[in-house]
């Protein structure tokens, strides 16, 4: 880990020693909290519902009879409350004592607006959805995989959420959906959202494959069969709170968890398999019959003996039986278990895609273990750890002349042959499917990613959270073309080629914040005030090399080829941001928030102020209001909700530097090394503005049997970070970036 990161990581896990060291030492008089959930009306049971003790870090969960039990409840009197997606929360209070078990039964309302659900992402304080001023919107994977289970996380995303739009980039097995939250929000820059998992921020990105408009997509490693529920931040507005690279949207994926609470053990295996058929037919070629190609002595079978000018027709694709049939198989091992004071869950997967073309597959296996830990009332402990390996085998295709399609649609009837010698049919060179299937593309990633979350509450009204976690991911690339004599490749490619590149990235994540919440004006006021750090470095490390020129196809290592070359890269970006929040809440109904974020960015230009971000949010819940109850039959539920804030999208690391770029020195007969210049570097650059204003209201209508979102928003971006042409009189070889508007 590098070491400035090193350090701030050290000091925060030695003052989370010193703080939470002694509540883990101090004996505390606790009782016995036991009770069952139902839903309000019908006193059917309600499973997984979570548990909490209001001031202290108990969570438990119910089981799927809805019963729940806690055993460490401070003594004296306790407030419990209840959450589950799809109900109201629900609150009360019970005393505990050491001599005998207090009795708690709760009853919930089933609801579409989910007012008191608890929101984790862009959120700290009062994280219950009544609580934000902008919209944060939920997906929840298990029930959704009940219904329809998915292949990818992309999938679980696809038309789920309002604003977020999913776009396949190719129809290719494994390949890349680009995710894009309300609109653009750069012109130059990625407009990917920011990825976390479980508050641990991942290595995003949709490494490139050399085949087209293809690209793969690292969110495919992610079993969606481990997700319990993905939230979305949808822009500046909401964003604020992760910094200077968070205009896009930020996506938090929440992955299943143990349960604590009463004894439990469950398991689940899951095989899936399925098949895709060819249901179309590719579109014909036609052309009309030259002098040439009809005379006796033609080799095309089409026009031999034909009359000068008659249409032929041509389909490669079908004549070479090219497609074939696409298939899939998953399957998938869990088991979810917990007690008193832990939880955990464990699953493995294994899932393999045949693609409907003959070069085309892709496989992920993956192992995760996630576990938490409640030693008392004062500490919560959860940590995961998840690894991944995916094959991605990639056929040529998209925009490219070397593929099936390209070669297929752009053929033409006219180059067929008896003997199948030439083009015979397909565009370009003289190939056919036999030598299209033998260019191998092929990716491979390895990627683990870890983490753990630390709550300590060492009194009522004041809260520590602090993650730690790192993602670590290893993309083996592939480019492989085959010596050939039949010249099916262009120049050199068919003296063999091989290109192998390895990219080597890590990401870590430090989160810290402490939250005071206090009560005022007889306890219909309250105040939460909120401080914290977030360090995020990434380090990226890349090698490349290139040989052309095999012998013989048996021995394609780079080292055998008569020309190599190589390039390489190591990129190390840190980004720090300081958070402060003041959120003033009146009876739990009117909340306003103010927060800034100030982030240093070791990609900004070193003339460069750190970034500051500012916010405000308000929330109004105006159906629980006296004067609104007469409506209550027609609306039974009704929020407003406002927020403007401000975000940015950081330029790419090494774009504010000055370089050079190697190159020889010859002087005389001998050649040295030498330099020229290449980007000029700006010392200003800093990073775009994102400024959103949101207004929106959430409604439940007629006792919350319909539900309605509605969210009006004006985003827009400043200071563009574009590429400003130089004269060549100057010498560089490159342009610098600069910001714009």
């Amino acid at each position: 880990m590098p070491g400035s990161l090193f350090r701030a990581v050290r000091g925060v896990a030695m003052l989370a020693t010193l703080l939470v060291g002694p509540s883990l030492a101090a004996q505390q008089a606790t009782g016995v909290i036991t009770g069952r959930v139902t839903v309000r009306g019908t006193q059917d049971p309600v499973g997984d519902a979570r548990v909490i003790v209001v001031g202290t870090a108990i969570a438990v969960f119910t089981n799927a009879n809805g019963e729940y039990r806690i055993n460490t409840a401070p003594i004296g009197r306790a407030q419990v409350t209840v959450y589950k997606i799809g109900y109201s929360s629900v609150s009360d209070t019970v005393t505990v004592s050491s001599a005998q078990p207090a009795t708690l039964n709760l009853a919930m309302a089933q609801t579409r607006v989910q007012l008191s659900e608890v929101v984790v992402t862009g959120a700290v304080g009062n994280t219950e959805r009544r609580a934000q001023g902008a919209a944060v919107a939920t997906v929840n994977a298990e029930e959704l995989a009940a219904q329809s289970p998915a292949q990818s996380f992309s999938q679980l995303l696809q038309s789920r959420v309002p604003s977020v739009s999913v776009n396949s980039a190719s129809g290719t097995a494994g390949t890349s959906r680009r995710i894009n939250i309300r609109g653009a929000a750069s012109i130059n820059l990625s407009n990917q959202p920011l990825i976390f998992i479980d508050g641990v921020r991942i290595v995003e990105g949709q490494p490139g494959l050399g085949v087209g408009g293809q690209s793969a997509d690292r969110l495919n490693n992610i079993n969606p069969d481990d997700i319990e529920s993905i939230e979305v931040v949808k822009g500046p507005a909401a964003a604020t709170l992760y910094g200077a690279d968070a205009s896009a949207g930020v996506i938090q994926i929440i992955t299943k968890a143990g349960r604590s609470g009463t004894p439990r053990f469950q398991q689940r295996l899951s095989l899936e398999s399925g098949s895709v058929d060819q249901n179309w037919t590719p579109p014909d070629n036609y052309a009309r019959c030259r002098a040439v190609d009809t005379v006796a002595s033609s080799l095309n079978p089409l026009c031999r003996g034909q009359a000068l000018n008659t249409l032929v027709s041509d389909n490669p694709l079908v004549r070479e039986d090219v497609f074939r049939v696409g298939s899939l198989t998953n399957m998938s091992y869990s088991i979810n278990g917990g007690g008193q004071g832990y939880g955990y869950y464990f699953a493995v997967n294994n899932d393999r895609q045949q693609g409907t073309l003959p070069n085309n597959a892709f496989g992920r296996q993956g192992i995760r273990t996630n576990f938490n830990f409640v030693p008392n009332s004062k500490v919560t402990v959860n940590a995961s750890i998840g690894i991944q390996q995916s094959e991605l085998d990639a056929p040529q295709n998209d925009n490219n002349i070397y593929g099936y399609l390209g070669g297929a649609f752009l053929g033409t009837p006219l180059s067929r042959t008896d003997d199948g010698s030439g083009n015979d049919g397909w565009f370009g060179f003289n190939r056919g499917p036999e030598e299209i299937a033998a260019i191998e593309t092929r990716l491979v990633t390895r990627g683990t990613t870890a983490g753990a979350t630390v709550t300590f509450v060492p009194m009522p009204w004041f809260t520590h959270k602090l993650t730690l976690g790192g993602d670590l991911v290893v993309d083996e690339y592939t480019n492989y073309f085959p010596r050939n004599g039949r010249q099916a490749y262009a120049g050199l490619l068919n003296t063999g080629s091989n290109t192998q590149n390895r990219t080597n990235s890590e990401r870590y994540t430090v989160d810290y914040n402490a939250n005071a919440r206090n009560t005022f004006g007889g306890g219909d006021w309250e105040l939460n005030t909120t401080a914290g750090l977030q360090l995020i470095s990434t380090r990226t490390n890349f090698l490349g090399s290139t040989g052309t020129g095999f012998v013989t196809n048996s021995n394609n290592v780079i080292s055998s080829a008569s020309q190599t070359s190589g390039v390489g890269s190591l990129t190390d970006v840190r980004q720090r941001g300081w958070i402060g929040q003041v959120q003033l809440g009146h009876l739990n109904r009117r909340f306003l928030t103010l927060a800034t974020r100030v982030d240093e960015f070791s990609v900004f230009g070193s003339d460069v102020d750190p970034a500051v971000l500012p916010t405000i949010r308000g929330s109004w819940v105006i159906s629980e209001e006296d004067f609104f109850q007469p409506m209550s039959n027609i609306a039974s539920s009704l929020r407003l909700r406002a927020a403007y804030g401000t975000t940015g999208r950081a330029p790419g690391a090494g774009a504010a530097l000055t370089t050079l770029a190697a190159a020889p020195s010859i002087i005389g007969t001998s050649s040295e090394a030498g330099a020229v210049p290449a980007n000029p570097g700006n010392p200003n650059l800093k990073p775009e503005t994102g400024k959103e204003l949101e207004i929106g209201f959430d409604a439940g209508f007629f006792n919350e049997r319909l539900g309605l979102e509605f969210t009006y928003f004006n985003k827009t971006t400043n200071d563009l970070i574009l590429s400003r042409p130089l004269p060549p009189s100057l010498g560089f070889t490159q342009d610098p970036q600069v910001n714009i508007g």
